[in-house]
């Protein structure tokens, strides 16, 4: 491994700083703007994602586990011998800049693009991508359209199982404890949000449940549901659990003033809940607060498992600290794939990779296997959720959760049943 560098995003606190201390390098990388050396014998990746603004919590630690994941693959012989070779440009949490950063990446010569960890940040460079018929992937946008071929269109994928399996693995969980009535609390800031939300509801009814209130609030930095609390408090039928669709710091906030205004049903939400900022937020005596991730580590006690802890300690000796979140692992298991449907590839075209990505197979990653792309679903087909749960200010290791199916809201998601 090469030496220690630091995690500037132990808290959301730290995030301006990122800029002076970008961690997104590592052996055979390049994060300048120096184009590909092309030829056969490099596989480039190219990485637009932000290391500074409001997304980057979402995009540093996922960049940072790529870059491990691509160390360790060069380090053992690289993809059929050939060494993977990166080139990283901040997009600084802009669209405008996503765009341009694709457009410079792939002028340069990449194989293979990576965008942010988000659909409406993402979508400007992955349209610049689908025009070059190269592949871009998303490290972890959770909106269900990113994985859909006929929204930004077939060269655009994510790594990520997605905001309407997050909802939905929520709900199952819920009417797994018994819970029959819910409340809704939408975020609506970004599309994520929304259809975690969304396809919440619909899986909870589905399933038996009864949705008995549903209120919105803007999200963003300067929450305030004051109103919102005092409509769930007067409802005729309470519910048994508030699920929060939304995102850190925001989401963390949300909750903290549910508590505050009195309301003490548990609070169910999506993976973008994840990570210290919750309990930085909520405070100590936070308690009966549950979310569906992607792991249990470092910061999570009764985690998963010898190859997750193995994860953990590599990163922390590249980085200087573990992981903040479980989204740090996406970008590991990301890797894998891409580096294991570019072996089967015919070549490294676009149109070649599209098809092997397309065709992907189940790939062993620190939490088992997890089967990636299909030909009508690029996002990942089968991975179990954990559900972590927050106990007095201490964050565990519930269980994993998996379900059959995807509902069908009528969006058109071809992930859906």
């Amino acid at each position: 491994m090469s030496s220690a560098r630091p995690n500037p995003f132990r808290t959301w606190g730290t995030v301006a700083a990122v800029a002076s201390v970008l961690a997104l390098s590592a052996c055979g990388s390049d994060s300048s703007d120096s184009g590909s050396d092309g030829g056969d014998d490099t596989f480039t990746i190219g990485f637009a994602l932000s290391q500074s603004g409001n997304m980057a919590p979402f995009d540093v630690e996922p960049g940072n586990a790529a870059m491990l994941r691509i160390e360790q693959i060069n380090e053992d012989g690289g993809i059929d011998g050939k060494q993977i070779k990166t080139v990283s440009k901040d997009v600084r949490s802009s669209p405008e800049t996503v765009g341009t950063a694709a457009t410079e990446l792939i002028s340069s010569g990449i194989d293979l693009l990576v965008t942010p960890c988000d659909f409406d940040l993402s979508a400007p460079g992955a349209a610049v991508a689908q025009a070059a018929s190269i592949p871009a992937i998303s490290i972890c946008a959770g909106d269900p359209k990113m994985a859909d071929a006929t929204t930004l269109g077939d060269y655009v994928f994510s790594a990520n199982a997605g905001s309407d399996v997050e909802g939905a693995t929520g709900a199952a969980w819920a009417i797994d404890q018994g819970w029959k009535n819910a409340y809704l609390l939408q975020d609506e800031s970004i599309e994520y949000t929304k259809s975690a939300g969304k396809y919440f509801a619909a899986a909870f009814e589905d399933l038996g449940g009864t949705v008995v209130g549903n209120d919105a609030f803007p999200g963003g930095d300067n929450v305030n549901i004051s109103s919102q609390a005092n409509r769930l408090k007067n409802l005729a039928t309470q519910p048994d659990f508030v699920y929060v669709a939304s995102w850190n710091p925001g989401g963390a906030t949300a909750i903290r003033q549910l508590r505050e205004a009195g309301i003490e049903v548990p609070v169910v939400g999506p993976a973008a809940l994840d990570g210290q900022v919750l309990l930085d937020v909520v405070g100590d005596s936070a308690s009966d607060i549950f979310y569906t991730g992607f792991a249990c580590y470092a910061y999570c006690s009764g985690g998963e498992g010898d190859e997750l802890e193995k994860f953990v300690t590599d990163y922390e000796a590249d980085y200087g600290s573990e992981p903040a979140s479980s989204y740090a692992l996406l970008g590991y298991n990301m890797v894998t794939a891409i580096a294991d449907a570019a072996g089967r590839a015919d070549s490294f075209s676009g149109a070649d990779l599209k098809a092997a990505l397309e065709d992907s197979r189940p790939v062993s990653t620190p939490i088992g296997d997890v089967q990636y792309f299909s030909s009508t679903c690029h996002k990942i087909i089968d991975m179990p959720l954990s559900v972590i749960g927050v106990e007095t200010g201490k964050i565990s290791f519930v269980g994993q959760q998996r379900i059959d199916s995807i509902p069908d809201v009528g969006d058109g998601n071809s992930c859906a049943s």
